[in-house]
């Protein structure tokens, strides 16, 4: 990325908006594995909820449906509860990882 277009800083975003850049983020950061096993369930659940947040941000740039903003984000939302990121180790689970804390 050039040096300009990382010194604009961007003025306020819309709610809708920043409501669906939240949820992609809740879809896209989720915890670190503990292990390699357990790295291959979560990069399986990572690139699953991936492809939902991918759906949820072509709609907002109007590649798809036409559904609004908020209807888009819900969506997302119902998809992330449904498929939560469990199932695996997580480096700060003292059961199966190293038990560190984040700092």
């Amino acid at each position: 990325m050039s040096d300009s277009a990382t010194s604009v800083a961007p003025g306020p975003l819309p709610e809708a908006v920043a409501a669906l850049l939240r949820a992609v983020l809740e879809a896209i950061e989720i915890p670190d594995p503990a292990t390699g096993e357990d790295e291959q369930v979560r990069d399986a659940i990572l690139a699953d909820r991936a492809r939902d947040a991918v759906v949820a941000l072509h709609c907002l740039l109007g590649d798809s449906t036409g559904l609004s903003t908020p209807w888009n984000t819900g969506y997302l939302r119902r998809m992330l509860a449904a498929k939560p990121p469990i199932g695996y180790g997580t480096a700060h689970d003292p059961e199966r990882g190293d038990g560190e804390v984040d700092r």
